[in-house]
């Protein structure tokens, strides 16, 4: 009977204990994957000093055809990286926005590795890098997935004067625990809590307005509940929530109509920063 019981325990424990000591590579499978990146077409190649990572390696686009556009920061999610990030933008850097398709620690040959903290830093650097590249523009932040957690961190922080969350989540605990249902507690478990859904109601609290506010969802997400998009623009007053008839994730990536309409929401915030 001690063996059993000792055997059970070892059957309930052990995928406890693989998902906290894999987390990362489950929490961002795209790491080291992929090509260096690299410089084509439209899109030129830069490093940045990211604090804890060293130098990053992202794009970036720039028409020089609409000096009132904003900026737009792409965050890309888990399973993406900066040369899919310039893909799905393209025609947003042609139609005269300058994008900045951000790269991860860990992730297209860059140095350091992924993780809550270094994804908040390396938003923080390039932020503060597109300001400097295009003074007195607006800086839109785009989260893809769960590139939304960093964004969100930007917005809630003053970093960005406009936010678009595509196919974001209220928190990582969250949506651990709608794929993982029977693993026990996901808040002590989980390494990476981004919630972002907490820095909006803190941001808030504290009386700082979030930015002005586009949420994108699909009709039906497989990785991300929509529910958890349209609870994040809920929480965010004043927000303009598109429901993508398309289903997948995320939407900016799969719906060619999602950019469409994200030129024409950025198209109605030109000029300087409020």
């Amino acid at each position: 009977m001690r063996l059993v019981l000792i055997v059970l325990l070892l059957v309930a424990v052990a995928p406890v204990v693989t998902v906290w000591a894999m987390q990362e590579r489950f929490l961002f499978p795209a790491r080291h994957n992929g090509q260096p990146v690299a410089a084509a077409g439209i899109w030129q190649m830069e490093r940045l000093e990211v604090p804890g990572s060293g130098r990053l390696a992202f794009l970036f686009a720039d028409a020089a055809t609409d000096p009132g556009a904003p900026v737009l920061l792409f965050l890309h999610g888990n399973g993406s990286r900066a040369a899919w990030s310039a893909m799905d933008t393209e025609s947003l850097a042609r139609a005269g926005i300058p994008v900045v398709a951000a790269e991860y620690p860990g992730y297209s040959g860059n140095p350091g590795a992924p993780s809550e903290a270094s994804l908040r830093a390396t938003a923080e650097a390039m932020a503060a890098w597109a300001r400097a590249r295009w003074p007195g523009r607006r800086l839109a932040v785009l989260g893809e997935s769960i590139g939304s957690a960093p964004a969100i961190h930007l917005a809630a922080t003053g970093r960005a004067d406009l936010l678009v969350i595509d196919s974001g989540f209220t928190s990582m605990s969250a949506t651990i625990r709608v794929h993982l249902p029977w693993l026990p507690a996901v808040g002590l478990l989980n390494r990476h809590p981004m919630d972002g859904i907490a820095a909006i109601r803190a941001a808030i609290r504290a009386g700082r307005s979030m930015p002005p506010t586009l949420v994108m969802v699909s009709a039906a997400d497989p990785v991300v509940p929509t529910a958890m998009g349209e609870a994040l623009a809920a929480a965010i007053p004043g927000s303009t929530l598109h429901r993508s008839g398309w289903s997948g994730h995320p939407v900016i990536h799969g719906d060619p109509r999602a950019r469409e309409v994200l030129l024409d929401w950025l198209a109605g915030h030109h000029g300087p920063p409020a």
